[in-house]
């Protein structure tokens, strides 16, 4: 309890001013002699603490020392306290040292000053000192220790201390279980906080308040709120810390605690907490944090006092919403109103700038302010302009940025974790790797934030030799308790293919969220282990007790996908229409996906008529599936529904429909949709191009195709293997020759596939001179590894010129085969070419490849028959029915005027 400094302390203040340097200047005639005594000396430096007089207390020392007092153990302790108290740690280590004797107060004392100053490891030796001395430490000692323990995140100490309170105290002290809760919490053993707060005989309102802050660092909110609301069951009498603490819950949860936050705010009133800025800002960070602007901006536009603090929130409320506009809106009015501005206003302003969608010149205009305002070396708001810069890809900027910051001298991993991010995000590794360097050179020592950035680098390069140097300077470096730098490091191991070595860190990891879930749950999905998957996301709500989010939903669907059982699927269908998940894009296209998957289309229609189809992702998948599966008329009539909904079709929605085309075979549908791209500015897109040249080629309008190709600006390699595979489809191998010579005279470097494609025309007109040419040439000239459909395709050539005999030779010679195609291209030449020896080879061949194949064995039929060999004909039917190997039905369309 704070002391009051009443008269007769100033008077005895001035009495004791002749014995030092410093006086409190009072009337003589006021001062009265007092006889200096224990009660006294402790009060005035109880006074002088109270007063932050540090001169008082000097002065209180001085007289202590006169008088003799200095032999008196608790006035010492006392004044040990006071010195402590200002920081004057060698004198009171002085103090403490010279003393004939202690109790336990006064290395309570010394341990106490030590640990709030932050001499962490003197404090240790000096608790040492104190057991070697035989002093039997009580519970404020070990409390003490404890918090030592947890600053510095010594596992060993804490556990040791809790266990000496197990030997040695045969009762329990709340407090101590209190500093055993904190401590726990601190090094991250919250499991362990759990077993402790559910044994404790007596809760006080301090051990919930610290079970609550508890489970908001582990991020674990609703066990915070649970914790809260079995508060008020208890009856507790609920302090202001423990509102604010539920608060905080509520804004760390979002909007899905809006109702728990906005009870809390009716506890405030009811209780008649004071509306003072404080609690008003508590209130704002609540509402803005589940997203209820609303309630937000009408608690801001009431408060009676606002702040900087005020301004911040709010600003940063509208930008986490997506609401730039109002956002800088009222950052300007913060501006006009306040005499000054924050570095948090500042960055909330900058986060708005990135989101707008505007350009450049947006950040650059804020960027002249900052520095009028004279902020430009601070290192936030330096990183934040730089994250604003890196947005709009304005690298140059960026460094600009951190080179200018770099000269104020200011900690710059802040502003190198920034550009590093900004440089990873949009694809500029070069630049990544570049300033890795620099940051090495500069001696920068890495954090969390950092790794996470070099993680995301080597996943996005596939880099496994550079992840594991990181992984190994993470453990080095004692990282491996950080939940965000294990996440990148799952995410690096799977995207690698090393599931297992991912499942291994995932199984040590003392502390997991949502976002560790979700990768696992992801990553055995992406492996094939649905099974497992599904288990993963039951056991992160039953043993964690955390509520799954768009992602993990998007992550079972795919595993149910997987799995292909009927139930699971309506199941899953079920729980994201219940649970609200089916407005999220991400789910609900991974839900038309999957029921395409299994030709459930009036499922699909259903998710896609009550998802959310503001913009064009969802319309495309749906055009996508149809167009996949054969029903284009059905994503015309989705298309036509687009285009009443005033959606604005893309380019991907136009190449979704386009690619659906070729089945249609309607040159109809096809001009319309021409007309389509051309009219909505798509004309220049080189997908949509290049999808017209190859449609068009296959519905027999060739000129057209080579219109597209013509009025192309840009042409890569896959645009002229497109012209060329028309010219080969079509039989005119001397114009798909000419345009072969113009690729290799335009620089580009044809492909496997382009090879292909003249391999094969030659094969359509039975050119073997030129077939051998273009196998040459990829062999010899470009150094190409034939593949299998290349030697399906020059067997095929040679078997139509008559040379099977060759061909089969030519087959024989490889060392490992040419696969199934090419045998049974030569089969198809032997049949073709009268030649029972070299087919009956290539036919026991194929049987041994590809038993299961019916067109093999009816090419063998026919061969038997054609020769009159009736009764191996006959055998080799028996020999298909046995299999139960069924002929796929080919099927035709007639072109309609639907379009």
């Amino acid at each position: 309890m704070s002391i009051k400094i009443s008269r007769p302390i100033f008077s005895l203040l001035n009495f004791l001013s002749p014995f030092t340097t410093t006086s409190v200047i009072i009337p003589c005639s006021q001062a009265k002699e007092i006889k200096s005594s224990r009660p006294i000396y402790l009060s005035l430096l109880k006074s002088s603490t109270n007063l932050c007089s540090i001169l008082h207390g000097l002065s209180v020392h001085a007289h202590i020392l006169k008088s003799g007092h200095q032999q008196d153990l608790i006035v010492t302790t006392a004044l040990i306290t006071m010195l402590l108290h200002f920081s004057e740690i060698n004198s009171a280590r002085k103090l403490f040292d010279d003393m004939p004797e202690r109790d336990v107060a006064a290395w309570n004392s010394m341990l106490s000053g030590y640990s709030r100053n932050g001499f962490v490891h003197e404090a240790v030796s000096l608790f040492r000192m104190m057991g070697s001395s035989g002093m039997e430490p009580n519970w404020l000692t070990l409390s003490i220790l404890l918090q030592l323990c947890g600053d510095v995140n010594d596992q060993r100490l804490g556990m040791s201390v809790h266990g000496y309170c197990i030997r040695h105290f045969e009762f329990e002290d709340p407090f101590f279980e209190n500093s055993l809760l904190v401590y726990y919490n601190k090094i991250g053993y919250f499991y362990v906080s759990e077993k402790l707060f559910e044994r404790m005989p007596i809760r006080d309102i301090v051990s919930s308040n610290v079970m609550i802050s508890g489970y908001i660092r582990s991020g674990c909110p609703w066990r915070a709120l649970e914790v809260f609301q079995l508060l008020r069951k208890e009856a507790l009498s609920l302090d202001v810390i423990t509102l604010e603490i539920a608060l905080q819950a509520c804004g760390q949860i979002g909007r899905d605690a809006i109702f728990e936050g906005e009870s809390i705010h009716g506890l405030l009133v009811r209780l008649g907490v004071p509306n003072d800025v404080y609690f008003d800002n508590s209130l704002l960070l609540m509402y803005c944090k589940c997203g209820n602007m609303e309630s937000g901006k009408h608690l801001f536009d009431s408060m009676e006092v606002r702040n900087l603090v005020s301004w911040s929130i709010i600003v940063n409320g509208f930008v986490q919403i997506k609401c730039p506009s109002k956002a800088m809106s009222l950052f300007n009015c913060a501006v006009r109103t306040e005499s000054e501005v924050s570095s948090e206003l500042l960055v909330s302003a900058l986060q708005a700038t990135k989101i707008t969608g505007g350009c450049a010149q947006q950040v650059m205009s804020m960027h002249c302010f900052i520095i009028k305002v004279g902020f430009d070396s601070d290192v936030y708001v330096g990183s934040s302009l730089i994250s604003a810069y890196g947005e709009y890809g304005e690298v140059k900027f960026a460094h600009k940025c951190l080179h200018s910051s770099a000269s104020q001298g200011n900690n710059q991993l802040a502003c190198w974790n920034s550009i590093l991010s900004a440089c990873v995000h949009h694809g500029y590794f070069s630049d990544a790797v570049e300033l890795l360097h620099s940051m090495k050179l500069q001696k920068c020592t890495f954090d969390a934030i950092t790794l996470v950035n070099v993680l995301s680098l080597c996943t996005h390069q596939l880099d496994l030799e550079s992840g594991k140097v990181v992984y190994g300077y993470v453990i080095r470096s004692k990282f491996d308790s950080d939940v965000f730098v294990i996440s990148s490091l799952l995410e690096l191991f799977i995207k690698c293919g090393l599931l297992n070595v991912a499942c291994c860190i995932f199984s040590k990891m003392a502390l997991r969220n949502l976002v560790t879930w979700n990768t696992m749950i992801h990553g055995c999905v992406q492996f094939g282990f649905p099974t497992a998957s599904l288990r993963l996301f039951c056991l992160m709500q039953q043993k964690e007790g955390l509520m799954p989010d768009a992602t993990s939903i998007a992550g079972v669907i795919e595993a149910v996908a997987q799995r292909g059982c009927e139930k699971e699927r309506d199941y899953v269908h079920d729980y994201a229409i219940e649970k609200g998940f089916i407005n999220d894009e991400f789910v609900a296209n991974s839900l038309i996906v999957m029921h395409a998957k299994f030709l459930e289309f009036d499922k699909a229609s259903l998710v896609f008529s009550r998802a959310s189809k503001l913009k064009s992702v969802t319309w495309n998948v749906m055009i996508a599936q149809y167009s996949l599966h054969g029903l284009v008329n059905n994503a015309i009539s989705v298309f036509h529904l687009m285009k009443l909904n005033s959606i604005a079709p893309d380019s991907i929605t136009l190449l979704c429909l386009l690619r659906g085309f070729p089945g249609l075979g309607s040159l109809n549908c096809i001009k319309w949709l021409h007309a389509i791209i051309l009219k909505s500015g798509h004309a220049s897109d080189l997908y949509l191009e290049t999808s017209l040249i190859d449609i068009y080629a296959k519905c027999g309008d060739l000129s057209m195709a080579r219109q597209v190709f013509d009025e192309m600006s840009y042409r890569t390699i896959i645009s002229w293997n497109s012209m060329i595979q028309s010219y080969g489809i079509h039989g005119n191998l001397e114009e798909a020759t000419n345009l072969f010579t113009k690729v290799q005279q335009s620089g580009i470097e044809p492909t496997l596939v382009t090879f292909l494609i003249l391999i094969s025309a030659s094969s359509h007109v039975g050119d073997i001179e030129k077939g051998q040419q273009f196998f040459d040439t990829m062999t010899k000239v470009y150094s190409f590894s034939p593949r299998e459909e290349h030697f399906a395709s020059y067997i095929d050539l040679l078997g139509r010129r008559g040379f099977v005999q060759e061909a089969y030779e030519h087959l024989e010679k490889l060392p490992s085969g040419a696969g199934v195609c090419a045998w049974g291209s030569l089969l198809g030449a032997c049949r073709a070419q009268g030649n029972l020896d070299v087919g009956l080879a290539a036919a026991q061949k194929l049987f041994e490849l590809d038993p299961a194949h019916r067109g093999y064995y009816a090419l063998a039929s026919n061969m038997f028959s054609e020769v009159g060999r009736w009764t191996d004909a006959s055998r080799v039917k028996v020999k298909v029915d046995d299999l139960g190997v069924e002929k796929v039905r080919g099927w035709s369309r007639v072109e309609s005027s639907f379009c």
